[in-house]
């Protein structure tokens, strides 16, 4: 790649190229994240003795989590697909704002470099940042201080992106009618919405505690008039958002692909699915508190937190009972790779939010708060759901985008692997928080040894599993499997794709200069 090449990446505004660097950093971030956890995992393999010393642990509990939800779910779903998926799906040509959209995703790099810093400076003070933990009487390196910068640009970036995504989708909803029938679009304005709602908050909160940190206020100190918890309903203001913030982009490509395959038409399970989102958006805003049961709540904030927070299965089990119906009335082959992973993701998904109507009941969560019972809860709804959804994005649009084909035994071999370890890891986790096991915490009592062995060991399955996508993906491009008919999608489309691949020397080069036919794609 020469110098003009170059500084054309860095002075692009083509959002395919915008979509191509959102993904490339998720994807180099989501390595490191995922390395950071295998390194926790190998820390339990002893109960005692830690492999890990202790402060290089906290580190890594603290980056592993703020990297996973900051710098990969995030950017891969919104800023990587949604750069892809809104001008196809809405038949524009580009985003309303590129060169805001370019901003956003270049703010990124700078974010990346402060998050670096941070972890060779060192911040051990958790992905919730509480006080007095983080405040400079217990946290006084300036590692703490460079993972909050990195956390403000990272904020600024998703703002200027739900800007623009905002702007793009009041342009598709006015001009193209038929576009509104598009429920990942939808999915997309509710994300961006939630985003440009609840960040503000976190900004301000990390804000406060940077002044506090150093210029010696006590917005969150009690010796000065502050409130500690103050900054918790600050922080899961956005932070309980964020869970739907994540998965939203997974509730639209399930729900897009599931009425795509049904065969019960395309009023079916349209408006039930596009209500029960909204209404897990309203709803999902105002249930923050349930993270702070234990702070001393008043018997009714707390009853009125866990209620709304056990009203939300409703519209969640609308969802779930309206893909399974749609997919057993669905001509879709049984050995489909994506009909496989749709049917992980309902069944991790429903296990999870299961496990979190426990969580809901304000006295259970008293006894299960801060154990390992939460690891596994969030693990199974937030990163589990999340993760399959950047899968599924991946398998159903990669032969679109690309015009290449994915080996169809490769896959189904990748997600019985990745189910056996996302398995394997994070449901013994229900186990040791039922038994009492506080999170965090690198020692344990000798006899759960063997059980956070296989924990371990379904961790480093999770991880290739991970690599084995990749290189599905990249046997792809080296095979150069010219797609013959969209895999998993409707074969009307083939003619857009594979004829311009035949054209081109090369997969970016393609990728970089298809121009998308402004034609009606929403059932792509």
């Amino acid at each position: 790649m020469n110098l003009l090449n170059v500084f054309s990446w860095v002075c692009t505004l083509d959002h395919k190229r915008v979509g191509m660097i959102y993904t490339l950093v998720g994807i180099w971030a989501g390595f490191v994240g995922l390395s950071f956890s295998l390194m926790i995992r190998i820390n339990f393999l002893e109960p005692y003795y830690n492999v890990i010393p202790l402060d290089c642990y906290n580190f890594l509990v603290t980056n592993h989590g703020i990297i996973m939800i900051f710098f990969f779910l995030m950017p891969i779903l919104i800023g990587g697909f949604g750069n892809y998926l809104l001008p196809l799906l809405g038949g524009l040509s580009d985003l309303n704002l590129p060169r805001l959209n370019a901003l956003s995703a270049w703010l990124l790099i700078p974010s990346v470099a402060f998050l670096v810093i941070s972890m060779c400076l060192g911040a051990g003070v958790g992905w919730t940042f509480y006080p007095p933990l983080s405040s400079s009487l217990f946290s006084g390196g300036s590692g703490v201080d460079f993972l909050m910068f990195s956390l403000h640009l990272a904020g600024v970036s998703s703002i200027f992106s739900s800007i623009n995504f905002i702007c793009t989708l009041y342009t598709v909803f006015a001009e193209n009618i038929a576009s509104r029938g598009s429920i990942i679009l939808w999915s997309y304005l509710f994300t961006s919405t939630l985003l440009l709602l609840t960040l503000p908050v976190l900004a301000a909160a990390i804000t406060m505690l940077l002044f506090d940190r150093n210029f010696s206020s006590a917005f969150f100190d009690p010796l000065g008039g502050g409130d500690p918890v103050l900054f918790q309903h600050m922080f899961w203001f956005f932070g309980h958002p964020e869970v739907y913030v994540l998965i939203l982009p997974g509730f639209g490509i399930i729900s897009h692909i599931c009425l795509n395959l049904s065969m019960l038409g395309d009023a079916f399970g349209y408006y039930g699915l596009l209500f029960a989102m909204f209404s897990i958006v309203c709803l999902g805003s105002s249930v923050w508190g349930h993270h702070m049961f234990t702070v001393g709540l008043d018997v009714k904030t707390a009853v009125f937190f866990s209620s709304v927070t056990m009203i939300i299965g409703v519209p969640t089990g609308i969802k779930v009972f309206t893909w399974l119906y749609m997919l057993i009335h669905s001509g879709v082959s049984k050995s489909d790779p994506v009909l496989w992973w749709i049917v992980s993701f309902i069944i991790l998904f429903t296990f999870g939010g299961v496990t979190g109507i426990i969580l809901s009941a304000c006295v259970l969560d008293n006894i299960l708060h801060d154990t390992w019972f939460v690891v596994a809860h969030f693990h199974y709804v937030m990163s589990l759901g999340s993760y399959i959804s950047i899968i599924i994005m991946f398998i159903w649009w990669w032969p679109l985008i690309t015009g290449l084909s994915l080996n169809k035994c490769l896959l189904q071999c990748q997600c019985i692997i990745s189910n056996v370890g996302f398995n394997l890891c994070f449901f013994p986790m229900h186990y040791f928080g039922l038994c009492g096991l506080p999170r965090r915490v690198c020692v344990y009592e000798v006899g759960y040894n063997w059980i956070n062995l296989i924990c371990t060991v379904g961790s480093f399955i999770t991880a290739f599993s991970a690599c084995f996508f990749m290189f599905i993906l990249w046997e792809s491009i080296v095979s150069r499997n010219v797609v013959i008919g969209i895999y998993g999608g409707p074969s009307c489309v083939t003619n857009i794709v594979t004829s311009p691949v035949a054209s081109h020397n090369s997969f970016f080069s393609y990728v970089m200069n298809v121009n998308y036919v402004p034609i009606s794609l929403n059932k792509f």
